[in-house]
């Protein structure tokens, strides 16, 4: 998967990466307190944990693979507690069927899905969702640049302005709005990282729904020990009413912190919008040391953000 940078300023975050990762990474201290992930396999007598799944977004789901061509097929009823023999990938899901694929910036375009191939889940070795074939409808080539797709007619696409398409006054002003949010936020638990100041690492302007500005950012702060480097990470989303100079109301907030091996951080593939009515949901991706999940925030009617539904980790 992509390495993680960090900047003082804010950039882009990187595409989804090439491997799918095992053992799941240390859980999220949130405002809206995720679950624990719980060890990839379980025995035949631990309890399943039921998925959370909006099934108004489909039975799977399609993240970017190695490549614009390949994706990886997610089943989104596979937790982490699902023990292995109860895996199982049904092909006729997902086998030589149409798509719509999202990026950032937006998405909708039509592309084809070929046969499903591969997948494995063994603890002892692999934990790899199946991938398949993406090409084009239009002419049968590899398709643009896209992070997630959807079954047709599944999800339709929200953009997401990236700070570095704005004027340079515009984007320092959004990068201290959101290290004020986050600075201003009470209960910071995290004593090691107090004192050390905020960095924006990864930041997007949207809007949710008519006259609300949104933004999403990923906000860093580092203790560089020599013998034990740490950061830490803060996923946070913010609205206020559009059009104005309002201080952001935090919408929701996730703390992960820890060394290289232990730390899971966050990026945004996606916005969409699932279901009728229409929930807003980002998309995101879980990156670990040797783990790797995708997770859906949803926002609320009183314009709170909840974590709706997380992946199954995976990996090698």
């Amino acid at each position: 998967m992509s390495a993680r940078g960090i900047l003082t300023c804010v950039i882009i975050a990187a595409s989804i990466g090439a491997c799918e990762r095992k053992a799941p990474a240390k859980p999220a201290d949130s405002v809206a307190q995720p679950p624990s992930p719980t060890p990839a396999i379980q025995s035949a007598h631990a309890p399943v944990t039921p998925s959370t799944w909006d099934t108004s977004a489909g039975p799977v789901m399609f993240v970017r693979g190695t490549s614009i061509s390949e994706a990886y097929v997610v089943f989104p009823t596979v937790t982490d507690s699902t023990p292995s023999d109860a895996v199982h990938f049904d092909s006729a899901l997902a086998r030589n069927t149409t798509v719509e694929l999202f990026q950032r910036a937006g998405g909708g375009d039509a592309a084809y899905i070929g046969a499903m191939a591969g997948g494995e889940w063994n603890a002892d070795q692999c934990i790899e969702w199946p991938a398949a074939k993406v090409q084009s409808v239009a002419n049968g080539d590899a398709t643009s640049g896209w992070n997630v797709a959807f079954l047709k007619g599944r999800a339709k696409a929200l953009a997401l302005d990236t700070v570095e398409s704005m004027a340079h006054a515009d984007s320092a002003k959004l990068a201290a709005d959101i290290t004020r949010l986050v600075s201003t936020v009470p209960n910071d638990t995290a004593r090691t990282f107090r004192g050390i100041p905020f960095s924006v690492r990864t930041a997007y302007r949207f809007t949710p729904v008519t006259g609300v500005e949104a933004v999403v950012a990923d906000v860093v702060r580092t203790l560089n020990q020599e013998a034990n480097p740490l950061e830490e990470h803060t996923l946070i989303v913010g609205e206020r009413p559009a059009g104005s100079n309002a201080p952001f109301r935090l919408a929701y907030r996730e703390v992960t912190a820890g060394s290289d091996e232990t730390l899971e951080s966050s990026d945004v593939l996606a916005a969409v919008a699932i279901g009728t009515p229409a929930r807003i949901n980002l998309v995101l991706a879980r990156e670990g040391y040797e783990s790797n999940a995708y997770a859906m925030l949803e926002r609320q009617a009183d314009g709170s953000w909840r974590l709706r539904w997380t992946s199954a980790h995976t990996g090698c």
